[in-house]
Formats: C-alpha cells, structure tokens, sequence
C-alpha cells in the first residue's frame, strides 16, 4: 500500500444546511474526467442519512468525517460548503499529515454567524413547501439549476424538523476554535460566489481568511451561495489545482516541497513524512549532529511553532541536493535568515539536512527557548545544544 506521500489524493467533499452528497454530483463529474478520485461525505440527518440519530452538532460531525478521511488511502483534499467549511476545518485540523489542502467554499466562519433569535428562527424551522424551499435557494443564488432545486427541495422533505432546528443552531453558534487562529497550517483555498448575499466578502476577509496563514482567495464568477452547483467547472478547476500540487511532491522536487510543507503544518508527523529513517542532521545551533528521527521531527516541530514569519525565498536543484534560502522572524520578532541544504535518497526521502543560521543571536535564541523546552520534556538530550538552561 502506498503512503499518504505517494498515493494519489482524493477529494473529499462536505456539503451544507439541508442539502445531500448529491449535490457535489456536477463537480464529480469534472474531477473524473480529471482521474481525481472523490467521495461525497453525507452528513448525518440529512439525505440519505436523514433516519440517523443524533446529536447534530459540529463536533459530532467532524467526528463522523474523520473517520471517512481516516478509511481514505492517501493524501487528500478536504471540501467544504457553507457549514461543510467548518466542519472540514476541525477534520484537517485533526487530520493535517493527510489533509493537505483545504478548499473552503462561501464558508460560514468556524466562530458561527451568532445570529440573532429572530434572525436565526426562519433556519430552525424553515417552510418546507416545494415553492418555500424553492424560492430559500433561488433568493441567495445566481444559477441554482432548476431542476437540482426541485430534487433538494424533495431532499428537504425527509429532514426531521428537530435535526433541522438543531443544524440551525449549531452552524450559528458555531465551535470555540473559530475564536483563534486556525489550528490548520496548510494550503488553504477560500472561494466564493460573487452575488452570494449571505457568506459576504466582507465576512470572509473579517473572519475567515485573517485565521489562516497564507490563505488565498478566489471569486467565483456568476454565481452566489451555492457556487459548487451555479459554477461546477470553476469549482472543480480549484480541487484539482490542489490535487495536482500534492501529486508534484512525489516527482522529482518532493524533498523541498515536503520540507516547506511541512513547515506549513508544524507537526512531528509532518516532518515524518518528509524524512528517511536514516536521516542525518548538523545545524548551527546543534552542538553535535543529529541521528535518529524522532530527535530531528521533534526539534523541527519545536522551531517550525516558534516561527512567526517564515518565506522560502529562493530554491537550487543540484542532483539530490536542494539549496533553499529562507527568511524569518520569530521570538517576539527576532529577524533571521538562513540556507538550509537538503539530500534525498532514491525514493525522494531527505536522508541529509544541514540548516544555516545567522545572525549569531538566532542560535543563542534556540538553544535558550526551544533547546531548553525539549531537553526538559526528555525528547531531545541536553548534549546536543550548546547551550541550555543551568549552564
């Protein structure tokens, strides 16, 4: 069985409020003809799932999409829809080894819209007449199909008025991780629909893009709330753009590009990922070098956490060695900068890293905070910093 480094990725995508896996039909369609693999995860109480018990809530949801995006093989990128966006946000979160992208379409924010009760009451208990459930998408949409309103309209039938009241509720309150930054360090896509009269541009660029890092934007022309459904082609054009560069980490420039990914997502698993078993470490703030694994994840991890800023400025390829020169700041805005060299082996892992710091002060600082922090938990000895603590 392949990695999650090089098995090919598959989408996953989450939809919204009342709606089914089905309505991801028309982008599905795009991404196949693409050879992209997707699933279309249905949430519980609604479609097809609509006998499910509860609760309805986003935690319980997540929890269910993280098991769907655990059973997935590979690397995967992770779509979500109105609520579907935050509930793909607490799975890539959890999930950021094998979730390496995430696109987030009219995203309602992770914090929740916190609607007021008069506001919110027509979501709790909407009327789900054909012509009510009708005219609800047509009023926040630009080119809702005709004929998939009259399907989601009949969809919305089989929805018990509780588990509707319930998922009301849940996207407006939202969940405690949309107050701070997002816990998601990855590639990040946000689209949206440029009539779409509730999720507006500037609720996206309040509270929804400023708790990535690196987040891009993107409109999506002639369309409004439902963008995947007005606008298939240019939704699905985005999912295999970022399908497409997960798949480039496994050719030839895999050994910076999961470097510089991982840096994105500053985890020990992500540096894992990146690394041979046989990994060998020197850098200027090691007094020694670095030979076993878990001793090189956990220092990268560490340093990565404490980065503020950091920019890959410049790349050289030479054979299996790649040159990359960076620029940081960190501890308070401490400015650094640095060359860090990379060797890889045959099958595209970084068996040789060599990491430059300047100015002298950049050492003095990770040895005193992150040396420290890790010789005290136990997960790198104390004889490879040059300094530590008590010295």
């Amino acid at each position: 069985m392949n990695s999650p480094a090089t098995q090919a990725p598959t989408a996953v995508l989450v939809h919204g409020y009342l709606d089914d896996g089905a309505i991801w039909n028309s982008v599905r369609t795009v991404l196949d003809e693409q050879s992209i693999p997707s699933i279309a995860f249905e949430l519980a109480g609604m479609g097809t799932r609509a006998s499910d018990q509860g609760p309805f809530t986003l935690a319980r949801w997540a929890d269910d999409l993280e098991s769907v995006v655990r059973a997935t093989a590979g690397p995967v990128v992770l779509v979500g829809h109105s609520m579907g966006s935050q509930i793909a946000e607490l799975v890539a979160a959890r999930l950021a080894e094998q979730v390496r992208s995430l696109v987030l379409i009219n995203p309602i924010p992770l914090a929740g819209t916190h609607l007021p009760p008069e506001q919110i009451a027509p979501f709790q208990a909407p009327d789900l007449g054909l012509d009510a459930q009708r005219a609800f998408r047509g009023a926040l949409a630009t080119a809702f199909p005709a004929e998939e309103n009259d399907r989601l309209a009949q969809v919305a039938l089989h929805v018990d008025p509780s588990t509707i009241s319930d998922t009301a509720t849940a996207w407006n309150n939202g969940h405690p991780d949309g107050q701070q930054s997002s816990k998601f360090h990855g590639s990040v896509t946000v689209l949206r629909g440029e009539n779409d009269p509730f999720v507006t541009e500037e609720i996206v660029s309040a509270y929804v893009t400023p708790r990535f890092s690196g987040a891009t934007t993107q409109m999506i022309a002639g369309a409004g709330h439902w963008a995947h459904a007005e606008n298939p082609a240019a939704v699905a054009a985005v999912i295999t753009k970022g399908a497409e560069e997960i798949a480039s980490n496994a050719t030839e420039g895999r050994p910076a590009k999961a470097w510089t990914a991982a840096f994105e997502q500053r985890t020990e698993e992500s540096f894992a990922a990146a690394l041979s078993p046989n990994v060998r470490m020197e850098a200027s703030a090691l007094a020694k070098p670095l030979e076993r694994k878990e001793h090189v994840e956990a220092l990268m991890a560490a340093v990565s956490s404490v980065y503020e800023r950091l920019v890959f400025v410049r790349k050289v390829q030479d054979g299996p060695r790649t040159y990359l020169e960076w620029e940081a700041s960190a501890f308070g805005g401490f400015e650094m900068k640095g060359i860090t060299i990379l060797r890889r082996d045959d099958e595209g892992l970084i068996t040789e890293i060599a990491i430059h710091h300047r100015p002298l002060g950049t050492v003095v600082q990770i040895n005193a905070k992150v040396g420290t922090a890790l010789t005290a938990a136990g997960l790198v000895p104390a004889e490879y910093f040059s300094f530590t603590e008590g010295e």
